[in-house]
C-alpha cells in the first residue's frame, strides 16, 4: 500500500485520491485540472501556526471582502472561460494575539495565459497601419509632420506611462512587464514614417505650395445631375507605405499566433496559476479595523500596504474594504483608485459616436478638402478618437472577480486543510501551490514577507517541525 506522510501521520494515498475526486470544487475546470495533474506519490502538510476560525468569524469575510475587479474585455472573457478555477478563503486567528485576524484569499486559475494581450497588440498595430497609410497617401510632407508626430507621441506616452510604473519596481529589485509598454516601440516606429514621407514627398513639396499635393483622380462610376451623366472621380488614391505595411504585417502575424495554435502563444505557459491576497484586521475599542493587506503584485512578490497607504491611493472604501484590480495576464494585483471604470467605458463609447459624427460631417461637407485644418481633422483627430474609444472599451471594461451575491457561508468557498493538501501536492513543479509557509504562518515578521514563495530553509524547517514536536512529546511523557 502506498502511503504519504502528512503532519507526522500516515495517510493512505488511495483514500487521498478518493477525497480529491469527491471534493466539491467551485468550477468544473478546476476539478478537471486537478484530476489531470493527480497527486504526488509522496506529499506533505505543513503545520498551522494559527487557529482556523472561518466558520465562527464568517461575518468578518463579508465585512472586509476585497473589491476585486478584472480590467479589460479579454480578462472578462477569461473569467468566463475554462481558465478560471475559483477563489477560496479562510480566517485565521493569531495564537499570540487573539485580537488579530488574517483573512486569506487564494484566487485560482486552471492555467496561466500568455502574458501578451491579443487586443493590445493586434488592434494598435492595425490602427497604426491604417493611419500611416492615410497620412502617407493623402497629406503633403508639411501636413504629415503634424500628424505623425502627434500620433506617435500619443502611443509613446501611453507606453512611457506603463514603463514608468514598471521602473518603480526596480527600486525593489523587480521589473513588471505590461502590454502597454509595447506602445513605446509602436510610437517610435511610427515616427520613422516621417523619413519615408520626406524621401518620397519632400522633393515634390519644394515645388508646390505648402499643404498642397497632386491629387490622383480615378473614375469610379456615373452620376446623373439634372438628367446629365457625369463621371464620378475618386479624389484620393492610396499609396504604398513600407512603414505602414510593417504594422499591417505585425497585426497579421500577431493574429496568426492566437488563432492558428502556435503553442507558445495560444496555450497556457503552464497549468494552474495561484494569486494570494491576505487581509489583516485588528480589534480596537471593541471594533474590527483594517490594519494592512499583503498581495501578490507580480509572480509571488509580496507587497504590503497599510491602511493609511491604501487611503492615500484611494484604494480602500469607507467601510474599509480594500479595492484592487487585476490589470494584465499575470493574474497579479494592483491597488485601484476610486475612479469607476464604467465611466471610462461609457466615455469610450461616447468618443466613438462623436468620432463617427465628425467623420460623416467632414467627408460630406463641401469645404475645400485641401485645407490643413480639414486634413488634420480627417487624418489625425478622427483616427485617434476612434482608437482612444476602442482602447478604453477593451482595456477598462470592469468585471468582478467574485460575484457580490456570493453566499460565503457555503463551505464550497472555504480554504480547508484537505484542499490545501491537494493544492500543495499536485504532481509537477508548476501546478502545485508554492505558497506554504506564509499560508500557515501569516503573522510572521514583515522582513520575512518579501515574497509568498517558500525559501528552502522554510521548507526544510516546516517538514521537520512535525517530527520535532513528536519527539518533544515523547520526551515530555517520559518525564511524567
Amino acid at each position: 500500500m502506498t502511503e504519504i506522510v502528512l503532519q507526522g501521520k500516515l495517510v493512505d494515498l488511495k483514500t487521498a485520491v478518493e477525497e480529491t475526486v469527491e471534493e466539491k470544487w467551485q468550477t468544473k475546470s478546476l476539478k478537471r485540472q486537478i484530476e489531470i495533474a493527480g497527486l504526488r506519490r509522496k506529499g506533505f502538510m505543513m503545520p498551522l501556526d494559527a487557529v482556523d476560525v472561518t466558520e465562527r468569524d464568517i461575518s468578518l469575510v463579508e465585512q472586509f471582502k476585497p473589491e476585486m475587479q478584472l480590467s479589460g474585455i479579454e480578462l472578462r472573457g477569461e473569467r468566463k472561460s475554462k481558465a478560471w478555477g475559483g477563489s477560496y478563503f479562510r480566517v485565521l486567528e493569531s495564537t499570540e494575539q487573539s485580537d488579530q485576524r488574517c483573512i486569506q484569499w487564494i484566487y485560482v486559475w486552471t492555467k496561466q495565459r500568455f502574458f501578451i494581450s491579443l487586443w493590445l497588440t493586434v488592434l494598435p498595430l492595425f490602427v497604426l497601419g491604417l493611419m500611416g497609410t492615410l497620412v502617407y497617401s493623402y497629406l503633403s510632407f508639411q501636413s504629415a509632420i503634424i500628424s505623425v508626430v502627434l500620433i506617435g507621441a500619443i502611443f509613446f506616452l501611453l507606453g512611457a506611462r506603463e514603463l514608468y510604473s514598471a521602473i518603480k519596481g526596480l527600486t525593489k529589485g523587480r521589473y513588471y512587464f505590461s502590454n502597454g509598454q509595447l506602445f513605446i516601440i509602436f510610437g517610435i516606429v511610427f515616427w520613422a514614417l516621417l523619413g519615408e514621407i520626406y524621401i518620397s514627398k519632400g522633393s515634390q513639396d519644394k515645388e508646390l505650395n505648402p499643404g498642397a499635393e497632386t491629387w490622383h483622380e480615378l473614375p469610379v462610376g456615373q452620376e446623373f445631375v439634372d438628367g446629365v451623366s457625369t463621371t464620378l472621380n475618386l479624389e484620393y488614391m492610396l499609396k504604398i507605405s513600407w512603414i505602414s505595411i510593417l504594422f499591417f504585417v505585425g497585426a497579421v502575424v500577431a493574429l496568426f499566433f492566437w488563432k492558428w495554435e502556435p503553442p507558445a502563444f495560444t496555450n497556457a505557459t503552464h497549468a494552474m496559476d495561484w494569486a494570494p491576497f491576505f487581509i489583516y484586521i485588528r480589534k480596537k475599542e471593541n471594533k474590527w479595523q483594517l490594519e494592512k493587506v499583503r498581495y501578490d503584485n507580480f509572480h509571488y512578490y509580496a507587497e504590503t500596504l497599510t491602511h493609511n497607504k491604501l487611503k492615500q491611493k484611494n484604494a480602500v472604501t469607507r467601510d474599509q474594504k480594500p479595492r484592487f484590480e487585476i490589470p494584465n495576464f499575470w493574474h497579479s494585483f494592483k491597488p485601484k483608485g476610486a475612479f469607476n471604470d464604467w465611466f471610462a467605458v461609457l466615455f469610450g463609447f461616447l468618443i466613438l459616436v462623436i468620432s463617427l459624427l465628425i467623420a460623416v460631417i467632414s467627408f460630406t461637407s463641401s469645404s475645400d478638402r485641401l485645407l490643413l485644418s480639414h486634413e488634420i481633422t480627417r487624418f489625425v483627430i478622427i483616427p485617434l478618437l476612434l482608437f482612444i474609444g476602442v482602447y478604453l472599451i477593451f482595456t477598462r471594461w470592469p468585471t468582478d472577480v467574485v460575484s457580490k451575491n456570493v453566499e460565503f457561508s457555503d463551505p464550497i468557498y472555504y480554504l480547508t486543510e484537505n484542499r490545501l493538501r491537494i493544492f500543495w501536492n499536485l504532481r509537477g513543479e508548476e501546478p502545485a501551490l508554492k505558497v506554504r509557509s506564509k499560508l500557515q504562518d501569516p503573522f510572521m515578521d514583515d522582513e520575512d514577507f518579501g515574497t509568498f514563495r517558500d525559501d528552502l530553509e522554510q521548507i526544510v524547517f516546516y517538514n521537520l517541525l512535525p517530527k520535532v514536536r513528536e519527539l518533544e512529546q515523547k520526551e515530555f511523557f517520559k518525564l511524567l
